[in-house]
């Protein structure tokens, strides 16, 4: 993490999530190699099935991880949503002041947890931004999915493969955009 004058930077990295999922991955991953004496085509097709995901997935995480690419940046340009590691270049954002209106530091509930994410409220009649939903059905699932609207989800980051220090970053939106409005979810994880 960055935190210098005028500017708070975030990177993909280990976290005690990623590294407590990548234990999880590695001991499906074990699981599914142990020799299986039953030997049915249905329990291949679930082995392969199982490695696909748990390994596949796992390997993903680890490059996310290793990439120590820029999660989120909020400096004097704007605020810098870092891309799925994946496919970053395609899908990173940047969100100049002008079009800024909000900070909202949201919950999305999940299966047994919640995965916090940060968004940034637009000014109304911004350009779509890539992802965002435009028919009925598509944004009535997003918007059921994650509880709020549809363009404030695109213009969302998990914070997931990375740490998100709120009081520096508070304090960086403070310093460039002092009339954006800034909002928290109740139960937001607070890290300093």
């Amino acid at each position: 993490m960055l935190i210098t004058e005028g500017v708070y930077e975030a990177r993909y990295g280990w976290t005690r999530r990623t590294v407590g999922l990548m234990l999880l991955c590695a001991l499906f991953v074990v699981g599914l190699l142990l020799p299986d004496s039953s030997g049915g085509i249905l329990t291949l097709t679930l082995q392969v099935l199982g490695l696909a995901l748990f390994g596949g997935g796992g390997l993903v995480m680890a490059y996310g991880c290793a990439s120590r690419r820029v999660a989120l940046r909020v400096d004097a340009d704007g605020i810098l949503l870092g891309g799925n590691p994946l496919r970053y270049a395609a899908t990173t954002l940047l969100v100049p002041w002008s079009e800024v209106t909000g900070v909202r530091l949201w919950l999305q509930q999940v299966p047994l947890s919640s995965m916090p994410h940060i968004g940034v409220n637009r000014v109304p009649g911004a350009s779509r931004l890539p992802g965002t939903p435009t028919g009925v059905h598509g944004r009535a699932v997003v918007e059921g999915l994650s509880g709020v609207s549809a363009e404030l989800v695109s213009a969302s980051r998990a914070v997931n493969g990375w740490t998100l220090d709120t009081d520096a970053l508070l304090a960086t939106v403070g310093r460039h955009a002092p009339g954006v409005v800034i909002t928290m979810d109740p139960g937001f994880p607070c890290r300093r």
